[in-house]
């Protein structure tokens, strides 16, 4: 119950990710386009790790740990070069 609770959680958030992607202005932030992206790649990826585990028990909580922090990096990146740009 509790992989799917983080896999429904993942995919949310790249879900909300990926809606914002297609309505930024490409113009104007296209530095933040490419941090938007990078993070949803990563969320994704954390998504499917999670799901095709035999339990959350028996999958690393390193690698979990490191995909939420690159996402949050980018994520942080994206909101940088997005305040600069404007």
């Amino acid at each position: 119950m509790l992989r799917y609770t983080v896999v429904t959680l993942l995919a949310a958030a790249a879900a909300s990710i990926s809606v914002y992607l297609w309505v930024v202005d490409l113009i104007s932030l296209q530095r933040v386009f490419g941090a938007m992206l990078g993070s949803e790649l990563v969320i994704f990826s954390m998504a499917l790790y999670v799901y095709y585990r035999p339990s959350i028990a028996s999958s690393s909580n390193r690698w979990l740990l490191a995909g939420c922090v690159v996402a949050a990096v980018f994520l942080l990146i994206a909101v940088q070069l997005g305040s600069t740009s404007a």
